[in-house]
Formats: structure tokens, sequence, C-alpha cells
């Protein structure tokens, strides 16, 4: 869930030394951000200390190497500091499964998607006649610097944003499933609610399915079933933990695949009917 949007994105946008750097800090600040949460969780206990330490510090070299040779990144900082002061607070009211806080981790990993997608050579290879005078500019100073403003349209591009958006849609989808079976599995709406979302999502692949194909059906369907029947076994038998697990890590192969496959096709049919400039 944490990994795969930033890797489609660095896969979809071309891979390039800025968005494997952004892959490498990301995997880092997550191993942050966990042990963080656990000390958090234990009331600061010392015993989980050490890793977090270690880790932030690693994390620091990292991360800073990255704003230092890509600055126009900082436009994203606020964005992550909110996420990140969100996701303490989970930790330190030990709510960390809570809806919201499934939110804060959707909306981090789903933007990374879009970041990586505009680091990669492809994108990057589209530079402005912007000037950029810093070393860490070239080849796109709008995005790589502030050239052209705070968030230019080179930050957002068309495929990396559509693709941002598939795996927020499927990644929520994703929590209403889980849920229906292991903390609401006794309240029939977040069945219901899980089913209708990806019902919609199957609806929509339905649309473009003559100018994209059939992988984004297929896909959708896949999710829909998933949504629908496993909570209707686990009526009559509890499923384990780790066999929701598994079917969710197969349901979010499937989407990463696809994604990677049909983002630009989407991104066109999208275009077509004027959702895209």
């Amino acid at each position: 869930m944490a990994l795969m949007p930033p890797l489609a994105g660095t896969v979809i946008g071309g891979v390039s030394w800025r968005n494997l750097l952004l892959l490498l800090a990301w995997v880092l600040c997550y191993c942050t951000e966990f042990t963080t949460a656990r000390w958090l969780t234990s009331r600061m206990s010392k015993r989980f200390l050490p890793p977090v330490a270690a880790y932030a510090a690693v994390t620091a070299v990292f991360g800073l190497a990255l704003l230092v040779t890509t600055p126009g990144l900082l436009r994203w900082v606020p964005l992550y500091m909110v996420l990140a002061a969100l996701t303490f607070l989970a930790a330190w009211r030990r709510v960390e499964r809570s809806w919201w806080n499934n939110l804060v981790s959707i909306i981090a990993a789903c933007t990374l998607c879009l970041i990586a997608y505009s680091l990669g050579s492809g994108p990057q290879s589209q530079a402005t006649h912007s000037p950029g005078g810093y070393f860490g500019c070239p080849p796109n100073p709008a995005v790589n610097c502030f050239s052209e403003g705070l968030f230019p349209a080179q930050a957002f591009p068309p495929v990396g944003l559509v693709a941002t958006l598939i795996f927020a849609y499927t990644e929520f989808g994703s929590v209403l499933y889980v849920k229906s079976l292991v903390r609401e599995r006794k309240h029939l709406w977040c069945t219901v609610a899980s089913v209708v979302w990806n019902l919609m999502l199957t609806i929509g692949a339905a649309l473009v399915l003559p100018e994209v194909g059939f992988w984004p059906l297929f896909a959708a369907l896949i999710l829909v079933i998933r949504a629908a029947a496993l909570p209707a076994i686990a009526r009559e038998r509890r499923i384990p933990i780790k066999q929701v697990g598994m079917v969710e890590s197969i349901a979010s192969l499937v989407v990463f695949l696809v994604t990677i496959g049909t983002a630009g096709p989407i991104t066109a049919a999208l275009q077509g009917v004027g959702l895209f400039s």
C-alpha cells in the first residue's frame, strides 16, 4: 500500500536518479514513521528510542540530498509535515487503525505516485524554457525548482495525476474491504459500502473499455468480486487475517500492473472528453 504508488509513478514516468532517490528516501521515511509510532504508542519508552534515532538520522541524510538536488520538492514539504503530525497523533492516541489515519496513509502514499512520475525521465525530458541557475534545477526548472511558481502545471502531469487518482480510489476501497472483514465485520453497512465503491470503479472501467481495452475492467471485476464474496464467506466461517492479507496483496498487485499498463490510455480517453487538458 505504501510502496506501490511511488513505484508505479517511477515506472510510468521513466526511471531516473531523482525518482530512485525519492523511492529510497520514502522507504527510509516509512521506517522512521513506523519506529516513531511504536515509540509514541509506548509513551516514549527508552527501549524504542535507538531505532527511531538511527532511522531518523539516515532518513535526514538522504532526504536532504534529495531536496538539495531537487529543491522544487520543497513545495510538498508542508503537506507531508501535516500528514506526519496526524500520523504521530494517531500513534499517541493509539488509534492507528482509525478511518482518518487510514486516509492520511492513503494521501501520503498516493501523492508520491504523482511526485515520482514528475521526476521521471519522460516528464523531465520535457524541459521548460525557464532559466535554472541552480545546479539541481535542470533539465526541468518548473518542477525541480520554482521558476514558474509554487505549483506549476508541470508538477501535475496528467498521466501521473490519473495514476495517483486510481491508486487513491482503489486503496480506499482496500480499506473498506479489509475493515468489512475485520474491525467492521459485524456492520453490514461497511460491506455494502465496499461493494458499491468497487462497483462504481467497475462501471467506470466499462465506460472506457473501447479506448483502453479489457484490463482495467478485469482488475475492477476482481476487486468487486472479492469485496462481495469474502464477507459472504466470513459470515459462515471466520477468515484468518493472513488469508485476508494474501487476497488483498494479490488484488493490489493486479491494480499495480494494470495501472502501469493503462494509465496513459486512460488519460488519453479522459482528455478526449475534456476532463484533462
